[in-house]
């Protein structure tokens, strides 16, 4: 990151469509150079937020900074940011190249500066032998790196992706996490990513924007997010965790830091039945009425040497208590969270 500097700077913005409040009084700092994502369910604001920052809508409150600057009212085309869309909005008619070179010509850079570049920005998605090919003859993830070089051909300080792997297959969209992040760190641009997929953003993101009802509920790297959830919201959209309240707060505890059987260094111990048992691969995950009523989940390794637990079986989980957190208020559903 560029030594701490700002990129993007909101300070109490806000937007309403009408009655809706889509965004809520939000206040961000976005460090130059940074790999940022924005967290959140469908409607949750992340969306709009980001077409604020690019100029696509206006906000009914507050102010939108670029490198210290005041763009709040400013045009899409007067501010230093490209965007990058999940349909890729490529033009058929166009080759590879051709695409890339589009938003040069339309500001009339030389033609000589304009190869340059579209030859950086190819290379730097590793499609520099793919510029005379078409849309239509490439695979999903290379139109959507087509769509991301035609983004960096610009040079702009900020990038915006909105949900730009949302239309690929799951093995693609693994593979273009890895080659996003690689890619950002070679161009040393602020990327600004949204999604509601959260292993994306814990991924690849330096920090994540948690986002619910138009506000953040968190932000922090994705380490913080997950192990120190800040809300219950939180702890339950971001991964899968247990919920429960004691007389001094809210506290959760991750599915995977609890044992079935007697683990030795564990303090707390319970008794349950299973109920549910679900088989995800290299995981299993069970559901377990505990003793008391109370809902858990529990996910352990396939290693292949596993005692089969099966649904109806009465078991004992384990679990040490400083591995669960307090979250805050004790108001809760009493119901485990499963994304």
């Amino acid at each position: 990151m560029q030594g701490n500097s700002v990129a993007v700077r909101l300070r109490t913005l806000s937007k309403r469509f009408g009655n809706v409040v889509a965004v809520d009084d939000i206040d961000l700092d976005v460090i130059a150079g940074e790999f940022f994502a924005m967290l959140g369910p469908s409607g949750s604001g992340k969306t709009t937020m980001l077409r604020l920052i690019a100029g696509f809508e206006l906000p009914s409150a507050g102010t939108i900074e670029l490198a210290g600057r005041d763009v709040s009212t400013d045009p899409p085309f007067a501010r230093d940011i490209n965007t990058v869309f999940r349909d890729y909005a490529l033009f058929p008619h166009m080759n590879v190249a051709k695409n890339v070179e589009y938003g040069l010509k339309v500001k009339k850079v030389a033609k000589a500066l304009r190869k340059e570049r579209v030859e950086e920005a190819l290379a730097s998605v590793r499609l520099d032998t793919y510029g005379g090919r078409k849309p239509n003859q490439l695979s999903g993830g290379q139109r959507q790196r087509v769509a991301l070089a035609r983004a960096l051909v610009n040079k702009p300080s900020v990038l915006l992706l909105d949900e730009p792997l949302g239309a690929l297959d799951l093995k693609l969209r693994e593979e273009m996490q890895v080659e996003l992040k690689q890619i950002q760190q070679q161009v040393g641009i602020t990327f600004i990513f949204v999604t509601h997929d959260q292993g994306e953003a814990l991924s690849m993101a330096d920090r994540v924007a948690v986002f619910n009802n138009g506000r953040i509920e968190q932000v922090g790297t994705p380490t913080e997010i997950y192990e120190h959830p800040a809300t219950e919201f939180v702890a339950g959209f971001v991964g899968t965790a247990n919920v429960w309240p004691e007389a001094d707060g809210l506290f959760t505890i991750r599915p995977e830091r609890i044992n079935f059987g007697v683990r030795a260094d564990a303090d707390v111990h319970a008794e349950g039945r299973v109920t549910d048992v679900f088989f995800l691969g290299s995981t299993t995950r069970y559901r377990v009425v505990l003793s008391d009523n109370r809902q858990m989940v529990i996910e352990v390794p396939n290693t292949g040497s596993s005692a089969t637990i099966a649904a109806g079986d009465t078991v004992q989980a384990s679990w040490r208590r400083d591995e669960c957190r307090r979250i805050g208020s004790i108001e809760v559903s009493h119901q485990t969270i499963i994304n």
